[in-house]
């Protein structure tokens, strides 16, 4: 029997072996599942980590790049503004020059027209001065006539009878031919 009782010994041994060795590839599966979770968990973890770095580094990247371009258009606005505003200053003196010598030739101008009334005057005065002594000369030098139209009446009768009768010049024959025998008495 001692056989027997090995033999079941072994048999209970070789049982309770195999039944714990089940249990520890059962635990070792279940500890290998947490570790491959762990790392699953970690590698996630990790490659979360990197893309945010990622993306960090790129935003920054980005910033940057932004920051420069904005401080290049900011420099560039402040020389176009500088620019200008040195043009304004320019076109202001240059303005200033024009307004000053407008004003200076303006002031030429005056003087000269000034200076073109006085001899305008003076000539003027001179030109009546020797009008008056050539025509108190004149007077002097020949005799006073005075002229008394011959047959006014005459003319005017012949000059209203035409305005009366236009078209019929022999309506007014009669009164024309007195009117030529009155200016031929007048001239004997």
């Amino acid at each position: 029997d001692e056989e027997e009782l090995r033999r079941k010994i072994r048999e209970e041994l070789q049982e309770r072996l195999g039944e714990e060795l089940q249990q520890k590839k059962r635990d070792l599966q279940l500890q290998l599942e947490e570790v491959k979770a762990r790392a699953r968990a970690e590698a996630r973890a990790a490659a979360q980590l990197e893309v945010q770095e990622q993306v960090k580094q790129t935003l920054e990247a980005e910033r940057a790049d932004y920051e420069e371009k904005l401080k290049k258009s900011i420099l560039t606005e402040r020389v176009k503004s500088e620019d200008q505003r040195l043009i304004a200053q320019l076109y202001a003196h240059k303005l200033d020059q024009k307004e000053r010598a407008l004003k200076e030739q303006d002031e030429l101008f005056k003087k000269h027209i000034a200076k073109l009334e006085e001899k305008r005057s003076q000539f003027y005065k001179i030109t009546a001065e020797s009008f008056q002594k050539g025509k108190e000369e004149t007077h002097s030098r020949f005799a006073h006539f005075s002229v008394n139209a011959a047959c006014g009446d005459l003319q005017s009768r012949v000059m209203n009878c035409y305005g009366d009768n236009p078209g019929r010049t022999l309506a007014c024959s009669s009164i024309a031919a007195a009117y030529m025998q009155c200016v031929a008495d007048a001239k004997t």
